[in-house]
Order: structure tokens, then sequence, then C-alpha cells
């Protein structure tokens, strides 16, 4: 049996997988990535909110490394665009809205943020200054002028054009052997691989189950629908502590976000979508006489510590999952960094953050 082999396979075709691969093109070495895409994916249910501050409501290596990667996507943008791919940067901020009995929430987080950035803005009784006056039901708010947003399905999909030059490999992983190099095998094929880099999302913990390596995932499911409204005309992002957000697109689209469930169903549901109705009318009720055009739902990659793992668990092994609903926001930084752990370790970037998003930990909190 004749075997494929290559410098580089990366398990997971969604965008920190794409991008890891972006990164690594300039290496000059043969890479594949192996998705057999037939499971829904997270990115294609995502705002493509870059709220780096949004998330956060204390400093820690997570919130430098999301405020940094949000600074990345910029000029990320700008070069995507110099290559002829348009991913809809928008910079027109978000208005982080105190849910029903959320007030609390919303007033430690300004704290936290007023301190760290002085731009942040506390809005009390005044949101008919935002858009055009539709808010309806809030008096309190936070105005955050640095937020930003991409389409994340043309971002996915400029990468994965972008990435053409690779092998795609459309086929699904069975198992993983370490030998001399790795042996990966797929549903109809066996590959070899001096290193892997499994970035499969929720299925990650999957991949590496068959090295003996355990890392506990699951997926939790998220449910967004878009809406058409020609007049509405509004450009800032409103978000509520409670999840819900409406992020404006091109077009006149509206995508309205996001339910949380644990339901493993890859469909969408009546109930998801009557909450986002629910809360849409309440905020935005003129939001509604718009056209729902879509829904989709997606799964978020998460674990025990709620946070990204990025890390070499072993020589010349290397995982990228656990992005949560952070995976647009920090996939161009993923990238870069998962390109200086494997080419140039002692690059800043990686020195900066190759401690702080190991797999280890996530094993000592489990047995704390």
């Amino acid at each position: 049996m004749v075997v494929t082999k290559f410098d580089v396979l990366i398990i997971g075709g969604g965008i920190i997988g794409q991008s890891i691969c972006y990164h690594l093109k300039q290496e000059g070495i043969s890479i594949a990535i192996i998705d057999d895409f037939s499971r829904c994916r997270a990115t294609h249910a995502a705002g493509g909110m870059l709220g780096a501050q949004n998330e956060f409501y204390s400093d820690s290596p997570l919130f430098q490394f999301s405020m940094e990667g949000q600074h990345m996507m910029k000029d990320f943008a700008d070069e995507l665009a110099h290559l002829g791919y348009v991913i809809d940067y928008q910079q027109h901020g978000l208005l982080k809205i105190a849910s029903h009995g959320e007030h609390e929430s919303l007033l430690q987080q300004y704290d936290f943020l007023n301190a760290q950035f002085k731009t942040t803005e506390l809005v009390k009784n005044r949101l008919d200054e935002f858009a055009h006056g539709y808010i309806r039901n809030h008096d309190l708010a936070m105005w955050i002028p640095t937020d930003g947003q991409v389409n994340a399905v043309k971002y996915h999909q400029a990468l994965m054009t972008l990435n053409e030059d690779v092998t795609f490999i459309h086929d699904r992983v069975i198992d993983v052997k370490a030998n001399d190099g790795f042996n990966v095998r797929t549903s109809s094929q066996t590959y070899e691989a001096q290193q892997i880099v499994v970035a499969a999302g929720m299925y990650s913990g999957d991949i590496l189950k068959s090295l003996g390596i355990h890392l506990e995932m699951h997926g939790v499911k998220g449910e967004v629908m878009t809406i058409h409204h020609h007049t509405l005309d509004m450009k800032e992002t409103l978000f509520q502590t409670n999840g819900h957000y409406i992020v404006p697109k091109s077009d006149d689209l509206y995508v309205i976000g996001a339910t949380t469930s644990m339901n493993g169903d890859n469909t969408v549901s009546e109930e998801g979508i009557d909450w986002l109705k629910e809360m849409t009318l309440d905020l935005l009720p003129e939001l509604m006489n718009g056209e729902i055009v879509d829904s989709r739902c997606g799964f978020r990659p998460d674990n025990p510590l709620q946070r990204p793992v990025i890390d070499e668990v072993r020589d010349n092994l290397f995982v990228a999952t656990g992005h949560y609903r952070n995976g647009i926001l920090l996939s161009k930084i993923t990238g870069a960094l998962m390109h200086k752990l494997m080419f140039d370790k002692q690059h800043p970037l990686a020195m900066k953050y190759k401690d702080h998003f190991k797999l280890e930990d996530i094993h000592e909190t489990i047995l704390k």
C-alpha cells in the first residue's frame, strides 16, 4: 500500500485550522488538512464579533491574548483585502446592555474595562442615542467604541480559497498512531506526517484519545438567525449580558444570536428561534419587522477550564482547540502562535504565551 506523506498534517478545517495552515505555508513545507465537513461547525453560526473587551471581567493571560488578537485582525483584514478577499471588517463599536436584573454584572465589568482603557463609557437612561433610538425596555449599557466585527462565513471562505494550494483531504479521521512521526488513518486511507496539529474543535478530544491523551471536550450548541431589514441602517453591535446579540452586516442583514444549549441535535430548534425572537422583540422590536432569511446552528468547543488549549502536548504533536465563542476573534493570533510554537520557539509571541494555554493545566484542575 502506498502511503501519502506530509511534513505537517492539520486535523480540522474550521477557522482555527485554516488560519494555522495559512501561517505555516510560509515555511515552504508540504501540508495537508483533513476534515469531512459533515458536521455543523461553529464558524458558520458565528456573529463574527471581535469582542475582546466584551468577554472579560478581570485581567488574565486570555484577556491579554484576546486584546492582542483583536488588534491583529484589522491588519489581517487589510492583508486579505489586498489579496482580493473582502471579509467585511467593520469597527463601529459595541453597546453592552444590561439584561433585566443584571445591572450589577455590567457595572463590575465597566469598572474593570474603564480602569484598563479609559475608552469605555457608561450609558445610563440614554440608550436612545444608539440604534437610531429604536432600543426599548433597557436603561443601562456600556459603550465600547473600539469593538469590531467581520463576516465569519466570508472570512472562513477566504482562508479556504487561499489555502487551496495545500492538499485537502475530505475524509474522517479514525485514529492517529505515533511511530517515526505519525500515522493518521481515515475511513479510506492512511497518511504519514512528521508533525500533527489537532484543531478539530469539539472533536479534538476524540482524535487525541487514540494517542492515549485525555482532553475532555464538549460542544455547546448555539443557534442564530439572520434578518433582512432594508431601512434600519444600524451600524453598532448590540450585546446583552444574557448572551443575546444583534450584529449588523452588509446588505441590510442582521445576525441575531445566540442560544446556549447542551442539546447535541444538529438542527435549529423551534425553542431556540423563539428565544431569539423574544429577546429581539424586547430589545429592538423594529428589527422584527424585517424578514427572517436564514437560521443555523453550530457547536462551540469547550473544556473544563473554559479557555483555549494551544500547546505542544508531545514532541511534534500540537493542539489548538477550545476557543468556545471566541474562535473568530482568536483565529489570527492562534495561527501566528502555533506557527511560532512549531518553527520559532524563541519568538516573543511564543515566549509570551507558551505556558498559558497548556493541556496539563486542565488535568491539574480536574484532579483538584
